[in-house]
């Protein structure tokens, strides 16, 4: 992924916006494209989506469900006018209710309470050997002042894309009790270790962000405990249990679904650090097959999946600030 955006505004009022991901153009295309991927990545930085729906075809509808940090929603609806795997696609979108009907823009989106037009923008994906370059070309519909809020927003969801798009999170059963999760951080494993263990960066990656906020508190040193939480669809999920090992080479802990006392697992998680860039093995073992077979079951691997693109943002922050 580049490190900026090249970001031009033409006479015609059009804002383009390009940038280059290191991955090939079909890969690129399907996390922009298919609604399981959208999820990951719509939306600026600390935004969750509840609902996805992208139809990939002319014609079809898009519905998006945004939540704010402060938990505020927003929808958006549209409908897709041209679609051409893996090269183009073009879009109008506008702002909804709940149910999909059409309302005003919210105030803060610079495009007035009086607008009611579509946002047409159209996403081009040029292979570039093994990477694709993004353009992306709002043609109509829009406002200078929303024009200016969209380069910043489009800029932090291209972020979250370029993570979304490398991501090579393996999840696999072993044996009769565990489950191996692996993972590869474009970071240090200094900085990844900060961001996995101090409650303060927790709560800002653990859980899907859709749900809403999340809670961490715990000493994450040898002896000491931890809790996580956060409000699912069926109410509070949250996940306990005590610290055997903490280093930043391996930790070593019990983890407990608190809605099902007795059915815990110890955790043992090695960071390798190679070359900057930190692989993460995370090796859970279960009481039983029965338990560790609900954990999957449960969509654990979804969960898992968008709380570690919501950590390398977590990761990216830091290390800017470092």
């Amino acid at each position: 992924m580049a490190a900026r955006d090249n970001v031009v505004e033409v006479p015609t009022k059009e804002l383009v916006i390009e940038r280059v991901f290191d991955a090939p153009r079909e890969r690129v295309f399907d996390v922009f494209t298919q609604p399981e991927h959208l999820q990951k990545w719509w939306g600026p930085m600390g935004v969750g989506i509840p609902l996805a729906n992208f139809e990939a075809r002319p014609g079809g509808k898009i519905f998006i469900a945004e939540r704010a940090p402060d938990g505020g929603m927003n929808f958006i609806a549209g409908v897709v006018r041209e679609i051409e795997r893996p090269s183009r696609v073009l879009f109008a979108i506008h702002f909804a209710d709940a149910d999909g009907r059409r309302v005003a823009p919210p105030a803060h989106s610079g495009l007035g309470d009086t607008w009611d037009d579509d946002i047409v923008t159209l996403v081009t994906f040029s292979a570039e050997g093994r990477r694709t370059r993004m353009t992306i070309r709002t043609v109509s519909g829009f406002t200078a002042e929303w024009g200016e809020k969209a380069r910043f927003g489009w800029a932090e969801a291209l972020d979250k894309l370029g993570y979304a798009a490398v991501d090579d999170m393996t999840v696999i059963p072993a044996g009769d009790r565990e489950i191996v999760i692996t993972r590869t951080f474009n970071a240090p494993r200094a900085l990844v270790y900060q961001a996995l263990t101090n409650p303060e960066h927790v709560k800002k990656w653990w859980g899907p962000r859709q749900y809403g906020a999340a809670s961490a508190i715990g000493a994450f040193r040898a002896g000491g405990r931890y809790r996580y939480a956060q409000n699912g669809p069926s109410g509070e999920v949250a996940f306990s249990g005590e610290i055997r090992e903490a280093s930043p080479e391996r930790m070593v802990y019990t983890e407990e679904f608190e809605a099902m006392p007795g059915h815990g697992a110890v955790t043992t998680v090695r960071l390798d650090e190679r070359d900057g860039r930190t692989y993460l093995s995370l090796r859970s073992v279960y009481q039983s097959k029965e338990d560790r077979d609900a954990v999957i079951a449960s969509g654990m691997e979804w969960g898992a999946r968008l709380s570690y693109l919501q950590l390398d943002e977590v990761i990216a922050s830091l290390g800017k600030a470092a």
